[in-house]
């Protein structure tokens, strides 16, 4: 103990810092000092004469150490400065007691050595020290050990207690009868000047627990090696009669220690672990697989797993209700949230923290590269200029402490704590445990994250290089525009794309991707104002709507939402420094964007922002060759183009629209009365009534001549007739006004009853119009009031609709006497067909026209070379191409029959695959439409069980197994799922299948 104080007392000597708690324990230590050395020679062969003397005078002192030991601990608990120190009244009273002769009562001075009673006032005051001063500086540490919030604080409090309960014990042991011929107090001084000596030596103070747990693994090895070694020598000398004798205990060393240190080897991991488990509980598996984790760092392959791993080991190891790991933004050096440990539930309130670069917090960490806890933010002064926002983003977070990851004096994360269960404050060892694994993981971390900054620009430069080839292979943006969306798919993940372009107070959707159809809004011109285009235009950032089913901010939101769609991005195009739309990337989940993926949009949105202006000023160039300048309206070209567009469009929709076909009546007379000149300023006036007649979702068009047109989008024909019956009273009216003497006469043809070909529809409404014009006109005629009237269709047609259907079977006939492969294959096909579409839960009449479109699936076979259809060999090219004619000259066929114009879309389509590769349009998944892909699983399952000319026929299992393969890809899974439940349930019998009636002509 006189060494251990010694060296202590030379360490505070040379120490510069000189404060009140350093001058008590400077004179603690000097004290203590004097109680050790005097003690030593009190116990020592030396000044035997004078042994009374040295135990007054080492019992005197040892009351004055207890007593000094008392005011150096009492800072710590108490700010009250001591006017009167009364505890110097035990040291006076035990001196005055020694004069007195009553302390100690008697020493004995003999050949075993020197015994001392210390008397009932020794007693009597050490009962009174104990109580006064002992148990009360206890009971004042603990609860400030309870209060205290600084980990280190509590630590050093902790050895302070223990200090004391040594102390104490070896003190009051030394009165137990007996125990004072023994140096028990002397050892208890001993122990406590080791445990001070360790705590003010050691640069950081081990954990308290730490130390107990070390601690009692030694004593448990090398006490138990002592006992061990005692035992046996008991032993010896009971059976063997082993003396006690120098030879024996030289033996005994010689031979016992080795064993013991190498029985102490063997055992102490095993212990140690045990121990550790005993003390720590649960959280010692996480530590191991921590200290595993650390140690193969850099196998780790990627940062995300690295992240992952790291907060979930640190928080399971330490007890913490949650860490997260902050990375730097490498666009604006932010620290944001990148892992977090337990993972928030999908729904939750909660977000990423994010601290700035300029953070008052972040530039502390970077400077001390120390632990910082939270409850500084409002202690110290340089966090008052911490912004409010970051400052309650901190507490509703609920944080405990930041700790810098730093490598090579860069901090490259931050990571952050919460307190743990039930409020407890974190351990030495556990904030040790925190900075240890920060320390030796930094640099690997720093290392992933460049490498994974890296990959990712390397990956953005190669889609934006990607991108602007594809962007700029053509002048033409809708042929562009799904390769480009296609690519960008693979690093965005979207449902739906589409560029939004400006012209003056209108805006129009341009180029539309995906399944999502968006129909409402699909190539129309609307209203600049109240759209997230305007809000773009004004803003010039993108705006994130994250759940349009929860709350919408514009009004075509709403469209969006009947569409499925749950998240919508919208980014400026931006061209010489102005916007002149927005690229639209949405999903169908909600929060489906974070704050990567719109960054990486901005980047796209600038790649192709020029591109796409230049495709526009392509496309208004070649509108205005679209254009009849006289009435600027739509010319006869664009009519056929939009035309077409329409049909293939609504096909795949199974929509209805309707065409206007309108000409003026007398206007031949009017331009010979008035001339050219008078004759076009009226063709003026009449293009601007027909297109004022229309909504903005339709288009009016010049046909030629004194003829115009309109296409109505998603129209049926008596909404249409209703149109048709406003525009021409409104250009009755004006021409009556005029007293020019025209009028008009309109004829109406809808989709799919009229017709299912471009021409078909313009000569069915031509017909009707040409009705009206022989029946007077001035009037609106629709094609399906003509030939419900027989009288009218002689007189308009000269023939009736109706008879073309037996035309159909009488041809269907004929390919059935050309193949007699082709009959069989359709009646399997439509057995299966009819299974299928029951077991869907289709209405019976939508039942009966899958039905007969199997029956007449293969009919466009007719136009096919029988050499080509019995053909052994692989085809040719040319052959092939013959091959993939029939689904489209079958649905003309058909389409020219009225009452089975329900079924050409089943029949132009049933070739169609699920992935787009089919023929002859190439749809893909949903857009093909029902009834095809129920025909494309039917024809493709007969045709595999079935013989064909260059191969046998499939068993059933095999035929299966081939559907099992193409689902997803050539056929619909779940179409494919539901077949394969009915084929293996047994097929229905055949004259349940032929209950389904055909469709009668009417």
């Amino acid at each position: 103990a006189s060494v251990a104080y010694l060296g202590l007392l030379g360490v505070i000597l040379a120490s510069h810092r000189w404060e009140k708690k350093q001058k008590l324990f400077v004179a603690f230590v000097v004290v203590a000092f004097a109680y050790s050395f005097s003690d030593l020679f009190a116990r020592s062969s030396y000044f035997m004469d004078r042994k009374e003397l040295l135990a007054k005078i080492v019992i005197c002192v040892a009351i004055w150490t207890v007593v000094q030991f008392h005011y150096f601990i009492r800072p710590f608990f108490s700010k009250t400065p001591v006017r009167v120190p009364l505890a110097y009244l035990f040291v006076l009273a035990c001196v005055g007691f020694s004069v007195a002769g009553l302390i100690p009562r008697l020493t004995i001075v003999g050949e075993e050595g020197v015994t001392v009673y210390y008397g009932v006032p020794l007693l009597v005051l050490a009962v009174l020290i104990f109580v006064l001063l002992g148990v009360r500086d206890a009971i004042a540490l603990f609860r400030c050990h309870r209060l205290a919030t600084d980990a280190a604080e509590r630590n050093q409090i902790a050895y302070l207690m223990a200090g004391i309960a040594l102390f104490s014990f070896f003190l009051l042991l030394s009165f137990v009868p007996g125990a004072g011929s023994y140096p028990v107090a002397h050892i208890g001084n001993l122990l406590v000047a080791c445990v001070l000596s360790y705590a003010v030596v050691a640069h950081r103070m081990l954990d308290i627990g730490v130390f107990m747990r070390r601690g009692l693994v030694i004593v448990l090895l090398y006490g138990g090696g002592i006992v061990a070694i005692l035992v046996v020598l008991q032993v010896s000398h009971a059976i063997f009669h082993v003396d006690f004798d120098m030879r024996t205990a030289l033996a005994m060393v010689v031979i016992g220690v080795p064993v013991v240190l190498f029985l102490a080897h063997v055992v102490r991991d095993a212990l140690q672990m045990k121990v550790e488990e005993a003390f720590v509980g649960n959280r010692y598996e996480a530590r191991r697989q921590l200290t595993e984790f650390v140690e193969r760092i850099y196998d780790v392959p990627t940062l995300e797993q690295f992240g992952r791993q790291l907060v979930s080991l640190l928080a399971r190891s330490t007890g913490a209700k949650f860490v997260q790991l902050l990375l730097p933004d490498a666009e604006n050096g932010d620290f944001v949230t990148r892992f977090a440990y337990p993972v928030a539930a999908e729904g939750s309130d909660s977000r990423a923290l994010v601290l700035k670069r300029e953070s008052p917090v972040v530039s502390w960490l970077k400077r001390e590269k120390q632990l910082l806890p939270v409850r500084h933010l409002s202690i110290m002064s340089e966090f008052q200029a911490l912004w409010k926002q970051e400052r309650d983003d901190i507490q509703v977070a609920r944080l405990e402490l930041f700790l810098p990851v730093a490598n090579r004096d860069e901090v490259v994360a931050v990571l952050a704590a919460g307190g743990k269960p039930g409020g407890k404050p974190y351990s030495v060892e556990e904030l040790e445990l925190m900075r240890i694994v920060t320390s030796r993981v930094a640099a690997s971390m720093e290392k992933q994250y460049l490498y994974e900054q890296l990959q990712k620009q390397e990956r953005e430069l190669t889609l934006l290089n990607r991108l602007a080839t594809v962007v700029t292979s053509s002048l033409e943006m809708k042929d562009t525009f799904n390769g480009f969306a296609r690519e960008l798919r693979e690093v965005v993940p979207l449902d739906f794309a589409a560029v939004s372009l400006v012209d003056g107070d209108r805006v129009k959707l341009h180029a539309i991707f995906g399944q999502v159809s968006a129909t409402d809004l699909a190539e129309m011109s609307h209203s600049v104002q109240g759209t997230a285009t305007e809000r773009v235009m004004k803003e010039r950032r993108p705006i994130y709507q994250s759940d349009l089913q929860s709350t919408t901010m514009f009004w075509p939101d709403s469209h969006y939402v009947r569409e499925g769609i749950r998240s919508l991005v919208h980014v400026p195009l931006v061209v010489r420094d102005q916007v002149i739309g927005t690229l639209m990337v949405a999903r169908r989940e909600p929060q489906a964007y974070g704050d990567e993926e719109i960054k990486l949009l901005e980047q796209v949105a600038r790649q192709i922002a020029a591109p796409i202006e230049n495709a526009m000023l392509y496309s208004r160039a070649e509108q205005r060759g679209r254009v009849d300048e006289l009435t600027s309206l739509f010319n006869r070209r664009h009519f056929e183009e939009r035309l077409k567009e329409e049909v293939s469009r609504h096909s795949r929709h199974d929509g209805v629209f309707t065409l206007l076909m309108i000409d003026l009546d007398s206007f031949k007379a009017y331009n010979d009365m008035y001339g050219h000149p008078s004759g076009d300023a009226l063709l003026k006036v009449i293009g601007q009534l027909v297109s004022q007649a229309v909504r903005d979702s339709d288009q009016a068009f010049r046909y030629g001549g004194d003829e115009f047109a309109a296409i109505l989008p998603r129209t049926t024909p008596e909404d249409a007739f209703m149109v048709a019956e406003r525009m021409r009273m409104r250009i009755a009216r004006e021409m009556e006004a005029r007293q020019s003497g025209v009028s008009c006469s309109i004829g109406l043809a809808s989709y799919p009853a009229d017709g299912v070909m471009p021409g078909e529809l313009v000569t069915t409404a031509d017909t009707a119009l040409y009705y009206a014009k022989n029946t007077g006109g001035n009037r609106t005629y629709a094609s399906s009031k003509i030939f419900s009237d027989p009288e009218a269709a002689l007189e308009g047609n000269g023939t009736r609709r109706g008879s073309g259907l037996s035309a159909v079977y009488a041809l269907a006939a004929a390919v059935d006497a050309k193949d007699h492969y082709t009959y069989g294959h359709s009646r399997k096909v439509n057995i299966y067909a009819v299974v299928l579409a029951e077991a869907l839960g289709l209405p019976s009449d939508e039942v009966s026209r899958i039905s007969t479109s199997a029956l007449l699936h293969d009919i466009g076979k007719i136009g096919v070379p029988d050499n080509i259809l019995n053909k052994t060999e692989a085809l040719t090219s040319e052959e092939w191409e013959s091959i993939k004619s029939h689904p489209r000259l079958g649905a003309n066929i058909v389409g020219n029959v009225h009452d089975l114009v329900p079924c050409v879309g089943s029949i132009l389509y049933h070739h169609e695959k699920w992935d787009g590769t089919g023929y002859p349009e190439g749809l893909h998944g949903k857009s093909i439409p029902l009834g095809a892909r129920i025909l494309s699983v039917a024809d493709a399952f007969a045709a595999m069980a079935s013989v064909r000319p260059y191969r046998e026929a499939l068993a059933d299992d095999q035929a299966l197994q081939r559907l099992r393969q193409g689902a997803g890809t050539q056929f619909d899974p779940e179409l494919v799922s539901l077949f394969i439940e009915e084929v293996e349930a047994g097929l229905p019998r055949k004259d349940k299948v032929s209950r389904v009636p055909p469709i009668e002509s009417s």
